[in-house]
Protein backbone atom coordinates (compact mmCIF):
# COMPACT_ATOMS: atom_id res chain seq x y z
CA UNK A 1 0.00 0.00 0.00
CA UNK A 2 1.72 3.60 -0.89
CA UNK A 3 0.10 6.50 -1.64
CA UNK A 4 1.58 8.31 -4.95
CA UNK A 5 1.39 11.91 -5.89
CA UNK A 6 1.38 12.47 -9.68
CA UNK A 7 0.14 15.33 -12.48
CA UNK A 8 -3.36 14.63 -13.51
CA UNK A 9 -3.88 12.80 -16.72
CA UNK A 10 -6.80 12.93 -19.05
CA UNK A 11 -7.91 9.30 -18.11
CA UNK A 12 -8.36 11.05 -14.38
CA UNK A 13 -11.27 13.32 -15.81
CA UNK A 14 -14.05 11.11 -14.49
CA UNK A 15 -12.31 10.79 -10.64
CA UNK A 16 -11.84 14.29 -10.73
CA UNK A 17 -15.06 14.62 -11.40
CA UNK A 18 -16.12 12.81 -8.61
CA UNK A 19 -14.08 14.61 -6.48
CA UNK A 20 -15.75 17.53 -7.18
CA UNK A 21 -18.92 15.88 -6.95
CA UNK A 22 -18.16 14.78 -3.02
CA UNK A 23 -17.00 17.89 -2.30
CA UNK A 24 -20.08 19.65 -4.11
CA UNK A 25 -22.23 17.49 -1.79
CA UNK A 26 -20.16 17.97 1.57
CA UNK A 27 -20.88 21.35 0.97
CA UNK A 28 -24.36 20.67 0.34
CA UNK A 29 -24.21 22.25 -2.87
CA UNK A 30 -24.17 19.32 -5.40
CA UNK A 31 -27.18 20.93 -7.39
CA UNK A 32 -24.69 23.75 -8.15
CA UNK A 33 -21.77 21.31 -10.28
CA UNK A 34 -22.67 21.89 -13.59
CA UNK A 35 -19.46 21.03 -15.22
CA UNK A 36 -18.64 17.31 -16.74
CA UNK A 37 -15.95 14.78 -17.10
CA UNK A 38 -15.64 15.70 -20.69
CA UNK A 39 -15.10 19.79 -19.56
CA UNK A 40 -12.57 18.65 -17.48
CA UNK A 41 -10.71 16.80 -19.77
CA UNK A 42 -10.78 19.53 -22.64
CA UNK A 43 -10.27 22.55 -20.12
CA UNK A 44 -7.26 21.03 -18.65
CA UNK A 45 -5.78 18.56 -21.16
CA UNK A 46 -6.33 20.12 -24.38
CA UNK A 47 -4.07 22.82 -26.45
CA UNK A 48 -4.50 25.26 -23.73
CA UNK A 49 -5.26 23.92 -20.18
CA UNK A 50 -7.03 26.15 -18.33
CA UNK A 51 -5.90 24.57 -14.89
CA UNK A 52 -3.19 21.87 -13.24
CA UNK A 53 -4.13 19.42 -11.74
CA UNK A 54 -2.35 16.85 -9.09
CA UNK A 55 -4.19 13.18 -8.02
CA UNK A 56 -3.41 11.03 -5.09
CA UNK A 57 -3.11 7.58 -6.11
CA UNK A 58 -3.69 5.04 -3.61
CA UNK A 59 -3.54 0.84 -4.49
CA UNK A 60 -4.53 2.37 -8.30
CA UNK A 61 -7.34 4.35 -7.36
CA UNK A 62 -7.86 8.25 -7.30
CA UNK A 63 -8.65 9.42 -3.61
CA UNK A 64 -7.60 13.08 -3.88
CA UNK A 65 -6.72 15.99 -5.71
CA UNK A 66 -5.49 19.59 -5.79
CA UNK A 67 -6.75 21.45 -8.50
CA UNK A 68 -4.72 25.17 -9.29
CA UNK A 69 -4.49 27.78 -12.41
CA UNK A 70 -2.48 30.51 -12.85
CA UNK A 71 -4.84 34.19 -12.37
CA UNK A 72 -2.79 37.79 -12.58
CA UNK A 73 -3.25 40.09 -10.02
CA UNK A 74 -2.70 43.98 -10.75
CA UNK A 75 -0.55 44.16 -8.23
CA UNK A 76 1.86 41.15 -7.55
CA UNK A 77 1.73 39.77 -11.56
CA UNK A 78 1.22 36.14 -11.86
CA UNK A 79 -0.43 34.06 -9.09
CA UNK A 80 -0.72 30.32 -8.75
CA UNK A 81 -3.92 30.26 -7.25
CA UNK A 82 -5.41 26.81 -5.25
CA UNK A 83 -8.79 26.31 -5.90
CA UNK A 84 -9.40 22.85 -4.55
CA UNK A 85 -7.52 20.27 -2.10
CA UNK A 86 -10.48 17.39 -1.85
CA UNK A 87 -9.20 13.45 -0.51
CA UNK A 88 -12.30 11.60 -0.24
CA UNK A 89 -13.52 10.44 2.68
Amino acid sequence: MSLIIRKALPEDSVAIFNLINELALYEKAPEQVINTPENIRLHGFGQQPLFKCLVAVLNETVIGMSLCYVRYSTWKGPVLYLEDLVITE
